[in-house]
């Protein structure tokens, strides 16, 4: 393994940990910013917005206008306007006449400004963030990581500014962690949904557990896909006869 530093040139003004909407938003709009000095650092191979709840018409609950660069800077190139214009879909977008967009385009809108951002450095694994007194600087170590995922080199980075988004991880209470953790247990968290749509739908029953936005999205989802008639199955909230159930 490689233990050169590959980022020794002068301290940056920003280093960004966690490449989530928050920080590809803060990359987005550094970037016709000539005199700012960012990079942007995250573990994961690309960006995936969760890529486990982007059921088929599900909407996110706000506006477009409320993407990752227009209410701060309209003008700003990495619109979802331009994303639009530039997958030739401007105008179909413009007379459907729809203010709230589906999850599905927003995530590939993020993936669209993620792969053309320079600053993004996906394959980064941070390692550690310390300051430096003497030299009045933050210290930032990271792991680059090869396509496998394996530790290829060693960097280090000298930043003025640092900021974390590496969001949050999907919470299980603790009663339920040894179930969820469990591969022979038919219990899975909503951010996992997808993966095991096929075998839910299947399921005799099916409980799912949270009203929130994500478990009204899966069980109408679950619901939609039922056969006709019921098959005997059947969705609800208080189930113990379950075969498959799912966690929100």
């Amino acid at each position: 393994m490689n233990a050169t530093p590959l980022d020794s040139e002068a301290p940056r003004d920003l280093v960004g940990v966690g490449i989530g909407p928050f920080n590809l938003s803060l990359a987005a709009l550094a970037d016709p910013l000539t005199g700012l000095n960012a990079v942007f650092y995250d573990q994961r191979p690309a960006f995936h917005w969760h890529p486990g709840l982007l059921i088929e018409g599900a909407r996110v609950q706000v506006p477009f206008l409320a993407d990752l660069v227009t209410l701060a800077d309209p003008a700003n190139p990495w619109s979802f306007l331009n994303h639009l214009r530039a997958r030739e879909r401007l105008f179909p977008f413009y007379f459907a006449e729809r203010f709230h967009i589906q999850r599905a385009e927003y995530d590939a809108y993020c993936r669209w400004v993620a792969e053309g951002l320079p600053s993004l450095r996906f394959h980064h694994q941070v390692d550690a963030v310390r300051w430096n007194p003497e030299r009045g600087l933050f210290e930032v170590d990271y792991t680059q990581l090869d396509a496998a995922g394996e530790a290829e080199a060693l960097g280090r980075t000298h930043t003025r500014n640092v900021v974390l988004g590496v969001g949050t991880a999907p919470h299980v209470p603790d009663p339920l962690r040894p179930l969820v953790e469990d591969p022979l247990v038919p219990v899975v968290h909503a951010a996992d949904y997808l993966a095991h749509r096929d075998t839910l739908r299947a399921a005799g029953h099916v409980t799912v557990i949270g009203t929130g936005q994500s478990g009204a999205e899966i069980f109408l989802d679950l619901l939609r896909g039922a056969p006709a008639g019921g098959g005997g199955g059947g969705l609800d909230k208080k189930s113990r006869r379950a075969k498959g159930q799912c966690f929100c």
